[in-house]
């Protein structure tokens, strides 16, 4: 209900703003970038994205719930080591140039992707005689995984700016995914600053650039024990227990490279990737009006 409540929002701004632009022109201040020189793209448009990534987290807490432990079961302690979360993501995204300098844009889609890491635990058993230590069961699951399906939206600005063949801009974006296979929710802040060369005065409709990628992901994931691969040995001390974990990313920033053809006025293809310790390919068609 959020997803469709912040998608029709978005086509009701878009809506509003075609009529604006009846009687205004967009972007504000066209004329005056235009006599500075400056190609403008048409004000509107409707963004088709795909997106691979893969990137470490590192699982900050896992805690649990409703556990009916044995008499003889002191407690269970799991700790987690650094995992890896793979996930494809396709969006749709509106957005309108306010500015020559500044686009607004609302966006939702559906992300798959699955969250995997190691987790150690260690079971302690309580003495059979007194004044006697305690006896640990350890052991290490080498595949905890978690299903990250969800739907997301939200939304963002681009700040833009060039000299000649010079351009750079700053892409800012928050949104929320609402998880379907377990409970919860991902929160992110995404900031991507690019600086490239535009081919435009030299015949070619290319633009190329280079970057980083910022992202502040937080995950708050919860579910039941059981739907877990755990072993089987923990079956019993689980069956009626939840789980809840919080995980973040390993590495925050990341170099990005990408490129833009403008196939005409109204219709573009770009192509990004990302490397070091985050891994993307990024695509998209984008038609303007």
């Amino acid at each position: 209900m959020r997803l469709t409540h912040s998608l029709l929002l978005g086509s009701l701004t878009l809506a509003s703003s075609f009529s604006y632009a009846q009687s205004f022109t967009l972007p504000l201040w066209k004329e005056k970038a235009e006599a500075l020189g400056y190609e403008l793209p048409k004000p509107i448009g409707f963004n088709l994205s795909y997106m691979a990534l893969e990137q470490n987290i590192d699982v900050t807490s896992i805690g649990f719930n409703g556990l009916e432990l044995p008499s003889f079961v002191r407690n269970i302690d799991m700790q987690a080591e650094q995992g890896s979360q793979t996930s494809e993501v396709v969006t749709l995204r509106a957005d309108m140039w306010l500015f020559p300098f500044l686009n607004l844009y609302v966006l939702g889609g559906k992300m798959t992707g699955t969250s995997e890491t190691a987790v150690n635990y260690d079971v302690a058993i309580k003495p059979l005689l007194p004044n006697r230590p305690d006896h640990h069961i350890k052991g290490r699951i080498d595949n905890f995984k978690l299903d990250l399906d969800g739907y997301l939206y939200g939304g963002g600005v681009v700040l833009a700016g060039g000299y000649k063949q010079i351009f750079g801009l700053v892409d800012i974006s928050y949104t929320e995914t609402e998880l379907t296979v377990i409970d919860g929710s991902i929160s992110a802040w995404v900031i991507s600053p690019r600086i490239g060369y535009d081919f435009y005065q030299q015949g070619v409709p290319l633009r190329v650039w280079g970057g980083a990628m910022y992202q502040n992901v937080e995950q708050s994931l919860s579910g039941k024990l059981t739907d877990l691969d755990l072993p089987a040995a923990l079956h019993p001390l689980v069956k009626d227990g939840t789980f809840h974990i919080e995980q973040q990313l390993s590495t925050p920033w990341n170099p990005i490279v990408g490129m833009q053809y403008q196939v005409s006025p109204s219709l573009y293809f770009l192509a990004e990737a990302g490397f070091g310790d985050r891994t993307s390919i990024f695509t998209s068609i984008d038609f303007r009006f």
